[in-house]
């Protein structure tokens, strides 16, 4: 079998013929590799780079952008805190005056109330002693009134 392989070897056509046209050949793929590389492979490369460089400055720029606003957040907490805590000073300031207040009306209004029932009670009191007095004075006409009737009579005193 090795003389058989040795005999198609041998009987073959050589693969590549070593003349003219092979370095034409090469120099054909030579010129065309550096024709595409100024025409296509560097405007390529160089739009690779420049996007590249635009994305990294764009990250760059939003990190910054990001610590700033993270930064501006924080002094937002702050005033919003302080806000806070400012508005439930005042809020308990108002709080505390609303109270005080409040008990200042309602001892003006005690008072006002006490002193128109005692009014009203001296008007009464006046009032009861009047009707006392004038009931006082019908008593003994009335009490001849009734004896009369009670006696079928007139009674004079």
């Amino acid at each position: 079998m090795p003389n058989v392989l040795a005999l198609l070897v041998a009987n073959e056509r050589p693969l590549i013929n070593v003349d003219v046209t092979l370095l034409l050949n090469l120099g054909v793929w030579v010129a065309l590799f550096f024709l595409l590389r100024a025409t296509l492979w560097q405007p390529m490369l160089a739009l690779i780079d420049a996007r590249e460089a635009g994305t990294a400055g764009a990250r760059g720029e939003a990190a910054r952008l990001d610590a700033e606003a993270k930064t501006l957040k924080g002094s937002l907490d702050e005033q919003m805190a302080s806000a806070r805590s400012t508005a439930a000073k005042a809020r308990e300031a108002l709080r505390a005056e609303g109270a005080r207040a409040e008990v200042e009306l309602l001892g003006k209004a005690r008072e006002e109330v006490n002193a128109a029932v005692e009014k009203q009670r001296a008007d009464i009191a006046a009032q009861r002693a009047k009707l006392q007095g004038e009931v006082m004075a019908l008593v003994p006409e009335l009490a001849q009134g009734i004896a009369a009737r009670v006696l079928r009579r007139e009674v004079r005193s």
